[in-house]
């Protein structure tokens, strides 16, 4: 039986076997047709109801337009000030007294012009009073006028965006003026200090050759007093004249004092002068070691040593706290395991950071030796 199926199945040649309605029951499947079919004519009306109610307002849409309706209102108005000039003129003929041939051709010819005119006028003002028409054009209006409304808002805060952007970069530009104007300043001291700085190397050099000058005169004057010495004892020892020799004797002794005085003197003003001028180029160059030092802190803080100079907006001791804040954290690693005494200092110490005794590499362009510390005592 199985097999007989199963051949008439794969048979092509043959139509399928009729379907078996008779599970579950006929009458149920009839009831459920039939509440298919009420639900597919219950939506099949709602959906012809919606797509007509949606497709008035659009054919309504679509009708009407601003321009045109504006076009055929001026056309009426037109029309309405011809009417009203037919009525001025027909009053005219009509209150004359003289009923003459040409007066009546006149009133013809007006009345005629102004039958013209209603027939014109009449569509035009049905179609202008048409209130589904003027129902759809006030809410054009409305949504032209809610959008021009929604655009001068737009605009305002456009202008307004700009304005405060053009306030802005004024205020950048005066922040950049003031800026290149304190470092021109800036600059230019430092130009000036290096010039007097090379002025005084300068002087210091001349000093030191007028110094070196000094000695060497010096020397030379040790020397001439040592040959005349040992001519006088030549002299004496041949048996020379001795008579009469004391005069160039006492005149070169006084001579050669004098010049060794002179020289003397001024050995000890180039002493002076190169004492003075190494003590303040010792100075400057203490003063600008400690400013190179506080510019290397001030960048290894704020990451720029000129950021204490253009600090408009900005407030420079909660900058600072905070900056220092994460330099702690940073310098002291909070360690839960390894509890820290009150002895030993506390998480935000006082004054600057100490290096630790077996210091890194980083640390060694703050270290400052005992003589370049005398050094700064002594000048301050």
């Amino acid at each position: 039986m199985y097999a007989q199926q199963a051949a008439v199945l794969c048979d092509l040649t043959v139509p399928p076997p009729a379907i078996d309605d008779s599970f579950p029951h006929v009458k149920l499947l009839e009831q459920l047709s039939e509440s298919d079919a009420k639900l597919v004519k219950q939506f099949l009306a709602s959906r012809t109801v919606g797509t007509s109610d949606c497709s008035k307002p659009q054919s309504s849409d679509l009708s009407v337009d601003i321009p045109e309706y504006r076009t055929d209102l001026r056309e009426a108005l037109l029309l309405l000030a011809s009417l009203k000039q037919s009525k001025i003129v027909l009053d005219e003929l009509l209150s004359s007294s003289a009923n003459t041939e040409s007066d009546i051709i006149g009133w013809d010819a007006e009345v005629e012009r102004t039958e013209q005119i209603k027939e014109l006028l009449n569509p035009q003002l049905s179609t202008l009073e048409d209130p589904a028409r003027t129902r759809v054009l006030k809410r054009k209006l409305a949504v032209r006028r809610k959008k021009r409304n929604w655009q001068k808002r737009r605009n305002l805060r456009l202008a307004e965006d700009r304005k405060k952007l053009l306030e802005d970069r004024e205020k950048r530009q005066q922040e950049i003026t003031a800026w290149e104007t304190e470092w021109r300043n800036r600059l230019e001291q430092e130009q000036v200090a290096r010039e007097e700085l090379a002025a005084k190397s300068a002087i210091l050099a001349d000093v030191r050759w007028r110094k070196a000058r000094a000695k060497r005169y010096l020397r030379r004057f040790e020397k001439t007093i040592q040959l005349h010495d040992q001519r006088t004892v030549t002299e004496e020892t041949v048996g020379g004249n001795t008579d009469g020799g004391n005069n160039p004797e006492e005149r070169f002794q006084r001579s050669i004092g004098c010049l060794i005085d002179e020289w003397k003197k001024k050995l000890s003003d180039c002493v002076k002068e190169e004492k003075r001028l190494k003590d303040e180029l010792a100075r400057r160059s203490t003063g600008n070691e400690s400013r190179r030092r506080e510019n290397r802190w001030r960048k290894a803080l704020f990451g720029d040593a000129s950021a204490s100079l253009n600090r408009i907006d900005r407030n420079p001791v909660d900058e600072f706290v905070a900056v220092r804040r994460t330099w702690d954290a940073y310098a002291l690693p909070n360690k839960p395991d390894q509890p820290q005494l009150v002895s030993q200092g506390s998480a935000v110490p006082f004054g600057w950071i100490k290096p630790p005794e077996d210091s890194l590499p980083e640390w060694l362009s703050y270290r400052v030796n005992r003589e370049a510390k005398r050094a700064l005592n002594t000048a301050s």
